[in-house]
C-alpha cells in the first residue's frame, strides 16, 4: 500500500468517497461488526474491550484545563493495574518507550511482527470480530514501540490489503480500545492515512505522554501544517511526550518554532539533557546570542542549555555540540555584566568546571577549535563572575525561601562558595522527616561529631521494625503510621 494511496480518498463501493463520509461510514461499520463475517460462521459472544472504558475516554475526561498534561488522576490509565500486576512500583507515562527508543533499542521480534502483520491483512479481508479479537489479542500482549515499523513496513508492501477495513480497525483501537498498546497501534495505523479528521484525535490522546511519540509521528505524517500541530502537541506536554515532539519539530524551518525551541522547547520533567543539543542546533543558539535584543530569557534558557550540555550524560552533550566554544564565549562575555540571578551563577559555575577538567579530556578539545589561550581566558572570565562579594547574600535569602526549586538552586551555590548549610538542612530534616531528600542531604553533611544525632533521630522517627525486612516493592520512603 504506497503512502499516496493511503493518504488519498479511500475506494468504497468502487467510487471515490471521503474517509469521513458518516452516513458510509456508519453503514460499513455495521456491515463490519454488527453481525457474523462475511462468510459466516460462530462469533464470539463477548470482545476483549467488552465492559470496560475507553482509553480516549479517561483521556477527555481527564485533559488538564490549566496547563500541559493530565488532570489529577488522569496518568493512571484504564488498565494500569493489568499492567502493572501487582507492583507498586511503575514507570512514569511514556518512560518505559522513551528509554526503549533512545538507549535499548527496540530489536525486531519477527515472529510477533509476522503474526500482527498476518491478522491485520486477514482481517482487511475477512472483518469478523473474530479476527478483530485475534489481532487486539496479539497486540495487547506486546509491545508496540518494538514491532511497529517493520509492520507498518510489511502492510505498505502487502498488495492486497483492504484500505477501508485497514483504516476502520485502526480507528476502531485508537477511539475505543481500554489497553494502551491496542491504542498506540491504532494511532500508529492511522498515521499511515495521513486523513485531517484525525487530528483531533491525535492532539487528545497526545496529551497522554502515553501515547505522545505515536501521536508525534501520526501528525508528521500529515500532508498540511504538520510543524503546527506537532508546536500545538509539544506545549500540551512536559515528560517523554515533549522529548519526542522536539526532535521532530527540529527539523522545521518555521523561525516562531526555532525561536520557541531556544527559549522554552528543551525545558521537560525528565532532563533537559535529552533535548538541549536539539535545541541549542535547531534554534541558532550561537546567531541569538550575538543578537542586540538578548533578552532575560534568553540568558537563563541559553544557561540552562549549556549547563545541561556540560552534564552530558543521556543524549549529546558539550563536546558533540559544534558551537560549543563561541556559544560559551558569547555566554560568559553577556554575564560579565548580565549575571544577576542565583541560577546565573550556577550556569557560570558549571562552565567553570569543564573548562576545570583535567588535560586528558583537552587534547581532543584542541582539535575541535579550542586552544589554551581561549581556555586561560574563558577560566579567568568565570573566576571574575563568580568572585563577586553580592552572591553570598543573594545564597542566603534564597535558602530561607519556601520555594523548593529556590532553595536547591541556592542549596548547590551554597555548596561551591562554601558556605556550611548543615544547620539548615538539619531544621529542614526535623520538619519534615518523611521526606528522603531532606535525609539524603543531611546525609551528605554528616561527619563523625554529627553521625550519632542523626542516628538518634533515625531510631526515634523511622519504624524500624518496619523496615527490617528489607526493600519494599514501592518507591519512597513511607513513615510507619504510629
Amino acid at each position: 500500500m504506497s503512502r499516496t494511496a493511503a493518504r488519498a480518498r479511500v475506494s468504497w463501493r468502487g467510487d471515490e468517497r471521503d474517509i469521513n463520509d458518516e452516513d458510509d461510514a456508519m453503514g460499513l461499520w455495521s456491515r463490519l461488526f454488527g453481525g457474523k463475517g462475511e462468510q459466516g460462521g460462530h462469533e464470539p459472544s463477548s470482545m476483549p474491550w467488552d465492559g470496560r472504558p475507553s482509553i480516549l475516554e479517561h483521556v477527555r475526561s481527564h485533559v488538564a484545563i490549566d496547563g500541559p498534561g493530565m488532570a489529577e488522576g488522569g496518568d493512571t490509565l484504564p488498565d494500569e493495574e493489568r499492567i502493572a500486576q501487582g507492583s507498586k512500583i511503575r514507570w512514569a507515562a511514556g518512560a518505559m518507550d522513551g528509554v526503549a527508543t533512545h538507549h535499548m533499542g527496540t530489536g525486531e521480534d519477527e515472529e510477533a511482527v509476522r503474526k500482527a502483520a498476518e491478522l491485520v491483512v486477514a482481517y482487511s479481508r475477512q472483518p469478523t470480530a473474530s479476527n478483530k479479537a485475534a489481532v487486539y489479542r496479539h497486540v495487547v500482549a506486546g509491545h508496540v514501540v518494538s514491532i511497529i515499523d517493520p509492520v507498518i513496513e510489511a502492510l505498505t508492501n502487502e498488495p492486497l490489503i483492504g484500505h477501508e477495513r485497514l483504516y476502520e480497525l485502526a480507528r476502531s483501537f485508537a477511539t475505543d480500545a481500554p489497553d494502551r498498546e491496542p491504542v498506540k497501534f491504532g494511532i500508529a495505523l492511522l498515521g499511515m492515512f495521513g486523513q485531517p479528521q484525525d487530528r483531533d484525535l491525535f492532539l487528545t490522546l497526545g496529551r497522554h505522554e502515553e501515547f505522545t511519540l505515536f501521536c508525534v509521528v501520526a501528525l508528521a505524517n500529515s500532508p498540511e501544517d504538520a510543524d503546527e500541530a506537532l508546536w500545538t502537541l509539544a506545549r500540551t506536554v512536559a515528560g517523554w511526550g515533549r522529548i519526542h515532539a522536539v526532535e521532530r519539530l527540529a527539523l522545521s524551518e518555521d523561525p516562531e518554532i526555532r525561536r520557541w525551541l531556544l527559549r522554552e522547547g528543551y525545558w521537560n520533567s525528565v532532563m533537559y539533557e535529552y533535548t538541549a543539543a536539539t535545541c541549542a542546533r535547531a534554534g541558532g543558539l550561537l546567531t541569538a546570542l550575538g543578537d542586540d535584543d538578548v533578552d532575560r530569557g534568553l540568558l537563563t534558557a541559553a544557561g540552562q542549555i549549556l549547563q545541561a550540555l556540560i552534564a552530558g550524560g543521556p543524549a549529546e552533550g558539550i563536546d558533540d555540540y559544534e558551537d560549543a566554544r563561541p556559544v560559551i564565549e558569547s555566554f560568559l562575555g553577556r554575564m560579565a555584566s548580565s549575571a544577576e540571578t542565583v541560577e546565573d551563577f550556577l550556569h557560570v559555575h558549571a562552565i567553570g568546571g569543564y573548562l576545570d577538567e583535567d588535560e586528558s579530556l583537552w587534547a581532543g578539545r584542541y582539535d575541535a577549535g579550542w586552544s589554551p589561550e581561549v581556555r586561560e581566558r574563558l577560566r579567568s572570565e568565570c573566576r571574575s563572575i563568580l568572585g563577586r562579594p553580592e552572591w553570598e547574600g543573594r545564597v542566603r535569602v534564597g535558602l530561607e525561601s519556601g520555594d523548593e526549586l529556590v532553595f536547591a538552586h541556592a542549596d548547590q551555590a551554597a555548596r561551591a562558595l562554601g558556605i556550611d548549610t548543615w544547620d539548615l538542612h538539619r531544621r529542614r530534616l526535623l520538619e519534615k522527616p518523611a521526606d528522603p531528600g531532606r535525609w539524603y542531604h543531611v546525609m551528605a553533611l554528616c561527619d563523625e561529631t554529627r553521625i550519632g544525632e542523626v542516628m538518634a533521630f533515625a531510631e526515634a522517627s523511622i519504624g524500624l521494625t518496619t523496615i527490617a525486612t528489607g526493600a519494599g516493592d514501592e518507591l519512597g520512603l513511607v513513615r510507619p503510621q504510629a
